[in-house]
């Protein structure tokens, strides 16, 4: 057996880089269909292979993942994984074709906190904003800032501000997320040589994106430098995450914990609540507002 790099994945099927050759292989049965997740291999993860012929192979074995990022699968309620061994998310963002629901990106930054994930928050399409959506965009970057979270706003099809996203980069890997429309094929191919991504309109008809992307696939920008396409997102059920467990996912949150009444407090309705007073000053009320509708998803 020889061991390679998973850069495509695809149902029960993966595409498996060993150094410059890049073979198409299934799954071994006792993966095929694991208790765990609904898809058993993801791009990122390191694999074991056995070849059966000269493009065909067979992974025999999943290395121990340094982590993951996953959302519950609706189909049936087990993990689905996005993507392996990953340094940090990029969460690709936008307030206008289309409008990115702020509750989204909450979901994938307490997602990225709980696996143990750096997440970076990128802003798109500035360039078609007028002079009051960039005082709102202002507004929300302040408050994404102060909760203590990188944030950056570029425009991928112009090319603005992608130098500060290349030093986010540098050699890390990079797990892309984002809703379909926001522009994440688009960055990709201005930040990768390798990629010929397929781009989509806006829908006339839902204001929505298309998605173009149906797999999870790794593009090289350099040696040590790897980003994860992902298809974007039509729904986000949190995997893994108590309920109990939402409110430690919050930056802004920690430094008022030992001053509620209560060390149990969910910062719902209890009274002495040290969070609760903070909303409006240190906490901003939308972020506080998409925490209590994220809690009331469980119930």
């Amino acid at each position: 057996m020889i061991e390679g790099l998973v850069v495509k994945s695809y149902g029960k099927l993966c595409n498996v880089k060993v150094d410059n050759l890049t073979y198409k292989c299934e799954v071994r049965g006792k993966y095929k269909f694991s208790n765990k997740f609904s898809n058993p291999v993801v791009s990122g993860d390191k694999v074991e292979i056995s070849i059966t012929n000269k493009n065909n192979g067979v992974v025999e074995n999943i290395l121990e993942r340094k982590n993951y990022f996953a959302k519950e699968s609706i189909r049936d309620k087990k993990g689905h994984l996005i993507g392996s061994n990953i340094d940090q998310t990029l969460i690709i963002f936008s307030i206008k074709n289309p409008y990115t629901k702020l509750i989204f990106l909450d979901k994938c930054l307490l997602s990225s906190i709980f696996f143990d994930i750096k997440p970076i928050i990128v802003f798109n399409k500035i360039d078609l904003l007028n002079e009051d959506e960039i005082i709102k965009l202002d507004k929300i970057s302040f408050e994404y800032k102060k909760a203590g979270f990188d944030v950056i706003s570029i425009s991928a099809k112009y090319q603005i501000r992608l130098d500060d996203i290349k030093s986010k980069l540098k050699n890390k890997s990079t797990l892309i997320l984002g809703n379909s429309g926001v522009g994440k094929s688009t960055l990709i191919n201005q930040l990768s040589p390798y990629s010929q991504q397929r781009i989509s309109d806006i829908s006339q008809k839902t204001g929505k994106g298309k998605q173009t992307t149906t797999f999870s696939e790794i593009f090289k920008i350099n040696k040590n430098t790897l980003i994860i396409d992902t298809p974007g997102f039509k729904d986000f059920n949190l995997y893994l995450i108590d309920k109990s467990d939402i409110k430690y996912q919050y930056p802004e949150f920690n430094q008022f914990f030992d001053n509620c009444k209560f060390s149990n407090c969910s910062h719902i309705n209890e009274p002495g609540c040290a969070i609760k007073k903070q909303i409006g000053d240190k906490i901003w009320d939308k972020r506080y507002n998409n925490y209590l509708a994220i809690i009331e998803e469980y119930t």
